[in-house]
């Protein structure tokens, strides 16, 4: 096979579980949708610069292989340097989000998307490396192994580790006390080295014991469940402040009653859109969807007590309901 098809088909193996990966995480932020241009961002970070800062970083800092063993060199640096470099890499992103496009990012749920998206973004590109080397080497067969391990039964693990580090900035961002400001993210970064250091050491012992597969698999999957416990929870959280704080909305005349049912129901949002769509209305679907990211956003802002910004998005939700008043 020549140079060009291998690459191709390395970059296909793991693109597509890629794009699989970020269209259910895009799916998964319900109510009020991160900028595209944030989550480009995010996703070229961790595709490019993250692993180009990884990969200079753990040459220069490796342990040589004769110093402590083969094997006491590979779990060394695979185990400690490694997840060390990567994360804080990564996290680098995440965290540049956060300082620099604060209004953004709301809570918990924004923190996981960020997260999650900077780590496929790095994945795609470690995994594109992984399988070119794999298809020299051993051919279509070994290929279609690794495929399965690194990018379906370990397709998330980039994405859980780093999402554990912008689930703690979301917690911080709404965090009243100072102390937890400042000492939850120090506690999610280690928490995602540790998951990382965890997954590498499990994985390099796998050339002892198979029982090491077993214990990979559980912590690997058991911090995917619990993002996806606590994604659940960010939901209905987000669904209390859109019931909380936009009923005064009503009252005061700015959303209509029918508006609030439909902007507090992602069901309802989707079924509202649809309906417009088929029928022809483009222009009202667009609008719907406007109006339900601007009063979302106002529920944010009121909850984080905004008002500065909260009254600028009253305006413009003003300006949307006006807008579909006007004869077209």
């Amino acid at each position: 096979m020549d140079s060009a098809s291998g690459w191709m088909i390395s970059m296909l193996a793991a693109g597509i579980p890629t794009i699989v990966y970020v269209l259910v995480l895009w799916w998964c932020d319900r109510y009020e949708r991160e900028p595209r241009r944030l989550l480009l961002s995010a996703f070229f970070w961790g595709a490019l610069p993250a692993v180009f800062l990884a990969v200079v970083a753990e040459e220069v800092l490796g342990i040589p292989p004769g110093t402590l063993g083969e094997l006491g060199s590979e779990l060394v640096s695979s185990s400690f340097f490694a997840p060390i470099i990567e994360e804080v890499a990564k996290g680098v992103a995440v965290f540049g989000i956060f300082l620099l496009f604060r209004r953004e990012f709301d809570g918990v749920l924004d923190g996981i998307i960020y997260g999650a998206t900077v780590g496929f973004g790095f994945a795609m590109t470690e995994n594109m490396f992984y399988f070119l080397a794999s298809l020299e080497e051993s051919g279509v067969e070994g290929l279609t192994f690794l495929v399965l391990m690194r990018a379906v039964v370990f397709g998330l693990n980039h994405a859980l580790f780093t999402s554990v580090f912008g689930a703690s900035l979301g917690y911080a961002r709404t965090a009243k006390a100072g102390s937890q400001q400042a000492l939850v993210p120090v506690l999610g970064l280690l928490g995602a080295i540790l998951l990382h250091g965890l997954h590498n050491l499990f994985a390099v012992l796998t050339n002892v014991t198979c029982f090491s597969l077993l214990l990979g698999l559980l912590s690997d999957w058991g911090g995917v469940l619990v993002i996806f416990v606590v994604m659940a929870l960010a939901w209905q959280q987000e669904k209390r402040w859109i019931a909380t704080h936009l009923k005064p909305e009503v009252d005061s005349g700015l959303l209509t009653q029918e508006e609030y049912d439909i902007i507090g129901s992602y069901r309802k949002r989707v079924t509202a859109r649809w309906q417009a769509w088929s029928r022809g209305d483009f222009r009202a679907a667009r609008r719907l969807g406007k109006l339900a990211q601007l009063a979302t956003e106002l529920a944010f802002k009121v909850e984080q007590g905004d008002e500065r910004r909260a009254q600028r998005l009253r305006a413009q939700i003003a300006a949307v309901r006006s807008a579909r008043a006007e004869p077209q």
